[in-house]
């Protein structure tokens, strides 16, 4: 008569799938499978173990028990973000996944570990370059003043070119002087939008102006 086998267990399903991460997510990351239902030897499977040096059969760990102890497993399905520690005293960036039966019980937990010191050194360096280098996030007080639109066609380039300008105006086209319209034109000028066609007569009406004003200023500013 054949033997009788026991069935596979929730969480034993668990377990090529820590081989799987701890392989793809390399040697920085242990992965570590914990039963629910042997807390004092939880660890069913791990890789990469030389992160907390921690075998098969070692027991559950603080905060995995504190983790039980809340039953967190009822309010979400992880606990992400977490800060701890390697056995060499390396910063840990950690994550909890909680395996639930079909009951809704707690199987167990997939717990990855990853080492983040190599992270955290590449960071500090990157600063001490960037100080060293003198860049920042603000521009340098030298810097020219550049401001850039991308648009899909040239009306759109000669639009956002001429309302940039214009809306930048404290007063309304309508109210002001011919002095002041002459001065939105210089800048307009300057920006290059004239060198684009049929920008003379866009430029009119957003200045509520003639065209033969318009080219009237250019002609003053050029001349």
């Amino acid at each position: 008569m054949p033997e009788k086998t026991s069935p596979t267990r929730t969480i034993e399903t668990f377990i090529p799938l820590v081989h799987f991460l701890g392989a793809f997510l390399g040697a920085n990351c242990e992965v570590v499978l914990h039963d629910a239902s042997s807390r004092e030897q939880s660890v069913l499977a791990i890789a990469n173990n030389h992160i907390t040096g921690r075998k098969v059969g070692a027991p559950l760990t603080d905060l995995a028990l504190k983790f039980v102890a809340n039953r967190e497993y009822e309010n979400r399905d992880w606990v992400m973000g977490y800060t701890t520690r390697s056995k060499d005293d390396r910063p840990l960036h950690s994550a909890t996944y909680f395996i639930r039966e079909a009951d809704g019980g707690l199987a167990g937990m997939l717990c990855l570990n990853m080492d983040v010191s190599d992270l955290k050194q590449a960071r500090e360096l990157l600063g001490r370059m960037v100080q060293a280098m003198g860049i920042d996030d603000a521009a340098p007080k030298d810097a020219d003043d550049h401001s850039e639109t991308f648009s899909e066609s040239i009306e759109d380039l000669t639009e956002n070119l001429i309302v940039q300008i214009i809306d930048g105006a404290e007063i309304a086209p309508e109210r002001m002087t011919a002095g002041e319209k002459m001065e939105i034109v210089r800048t307009l000028n300057a920006r290059g939008v004239f060198l684009l066609k049929g920008t003379v007569s866009i430029v009119a009406t957003r200045l509520a102006a003639s065209e033969a004003t318009i080219y009237r200023y250019l002609q003053r500013i050029n001349g």
